[in-house]
């Protein structure tokens, strides 16, 4: 590729800067629109880690004093992929039908693709930052020639070598499986998702009764694994399909919790469609469970729709409906978290590199096909199967070597399928997509601004970074809105 094929061609590639000075940035933002679809800056580390999180950057241009702090950020620093995983055995009483919980996590590694900026011209400044893996040095003040020949150097032997070198964008690893609290399941970065996270090494640690509510796909039984995992001993675990009644015996029952004597976890799946006569039923079991005074069952219950209209509605008894929602916690659908959207594809992506080993140059020469449309539209996406759609996309855009963008476009139009049986998230979690028609741009501002905030828990000058406006501007729009 030649220097005016560059120039010709706007790549669908993204660019992320790491500089605290806004005259350099905005000297680079110029010159590098020619070359990149998406062009992010950030002024910190903390910005950068953020948007490092959420957007899929080809190449990194980082200031040379803050390439240390950037690399502090991740825990395993141009470390390569791991190429095997953990699984956890989650069985009955009778030790039949095991539940492989695979024990998986998603983060991003420091990127060997990048270029360093700096005032210095010191040789050992500039050797450091090659140790360090630097592709190439831009110097300061910004001069759009060097700027120019550094650009069209790296996309030059970007365009060689994509098959190999695209791994380290994708960057993903296996966590180990230990007992730890502080380890989740869960991958994403959103606020809900944080919420989870918490809530459930929260409810690890009590007796309550937990009702999971969430659309199909959302991550319940994830929630259930985690649950286990959390603990820091072991345990038993118990799946009851109540779309089965057959399998609510409650002799079975019984049994199984009166043979444990370590942690047991019984598990009501689709607890909304258990018949009335066996919510009856239900309701004398766990009586004798707790007049047995079996401390050590915990009960846990999942419902797709939320179980509380259907007691308004006389379908299901008040109150078992009591017994088994001591505490409810509602996943959110991918919808409303779209932030969270590039890691799971990501995860996704490398996944399925470990799992096709043989054939992983030829799959990876497809993903660095990929460019930033493919991936804003994969935040777009309505996803009404949630996370299971998202994994099964990736894997037919692999199989029949086609971009998302094109794979998306060519499914037939999906229906909105929110309905009043669904579970609600407070509008304060939904994604930036899905505004209220209604709101004029006051609201839609106040909303996005306060959104930004929440997300840097409560950090109002990361948030102003973040928004491209001053600290004095969002301080001023609070004492606006009375929530200073």
């Amino acid at each position: 590729m030649s220097v005016e094929q560059i120039h010709s061609v706007k790549p669908e590639q993204a660019v992320l800067v790491i500089e605290p000075d806004l005259s350099n940035w905005q000297a680079l933002s110029s010159l590098l629109k020619h070359y990149f679809g998406l062009v992010e800056l950030a002024r910190n580390v903390e910005h950068a880690s953020a948007l490092f999180q959420r957007f899929n950057f080809n190449l990194c241009i980082i200031e040379l004093d803050v390439v240390d702090e950037f690399e502090s950020l991740f825990p395993n620093a141009n470390q390569s992929v791991h190429s095997e995983t953990k699984a956890t055995q989650l069985s009955d009483a009778n030790g039949s039908s095991p539940i492989n919980a695979t024990i998986e996590s998603a983060y991003l590694t420091f990127p060997q693709q990048f270029i360093v900026i700096s005032q210095s011209l010191k040789s050992e400044d500039i050797l450091y930052a090659m140790r360090k893996g630097a592709c190439d040095f831009i110097a300061k003040p910004i001069d759009t020639a060097e700027v120019n020949a550094v650009i069209s150097r790296w996309l030059i032997q970007y365009s060689s070598v994509a098959s190999t070198s695209i791994v380290d964008t994708l960057a993903l690893d296996t966590q180990t499986n230990s007992l730890n609290s502080a380890f989740s399941l869960f991958i994403g970065d959103s606020v809900a998702i944080k919420q989870i996270k918490r809530t459930l090494n929260i409810m690890s640690s009590t007796g309550n009764a937990l009702l999971l509510e969430g659309e199909m796909g959302t991550g319940k039984k994830l929630a259930v694994s985690q649950l286990q995992q959390s603990l820091c001993s072991p345990s038993h675990f118990m799946m009851i399909d109540c779309r089965a009644p057959s399998e609510l015996d409650a002799k079975k029952i019984d049994l199984y919790c009166a043979n444990c004597s370590q942690t047991t976890w019984l598990v009501f799946n689709h607890i909304a469609e258990l018949p009335m006569n066996k919510q009856v039923e239900l309701l004398i079991t766990l009586d004798s469970i707790k007049l047995k005074n079996y401390q050590h069952v915990r009960l846990v219950s999942m419902s797709t729709t939320r179980l509380f209209s259907r007691v308004q509605r006389g379908e299901f008894l008040v109150e078992l409906y009591y017994r088994l929602a001591e505490f409810i916690v509602a996943l959110p659908p991918l919808r409303q978290r779209p932030e969270d959207i590039v890691m799971l594809t990501k995860f996704f992506i490398n996944r399925y590199l470990m799992q096709h080993n043989t054939c992983r140059k030829a799959l990876l020469n497809d993903y660095s096909k990929w460019g930033v449309s493919d991936f804003q539209c994969l935040t777009d996406y309505y996803w009404p199967g949630n996370i299971q759609e998202l994994k099964n996309t990736i894997e037919q855009c692999f199989l029949l070597n086609i971009a998302p963008k094109e794979y998306l476009q060519q499914l037939p139009a999906t229906p909105n399928l929110i309905g009043a049986n669904q579970v609600d998230i407070p509008h304060s979690s939904l994604g930036q997509h899905y505004l209220p028609i209604d709101w004029d741009l006051k609201c839609i501002e106040k909303a996005h601004i306060l959104r930004v905030i929440e997300h840097y828990d409560g950090n109002k000058v990361l948030a102003a970074e973040h928004l491209g406006v001053s600290r004095k501007t969002v301080d001023r729009k609070m004492k606006e809105w009375d929530l200073d």
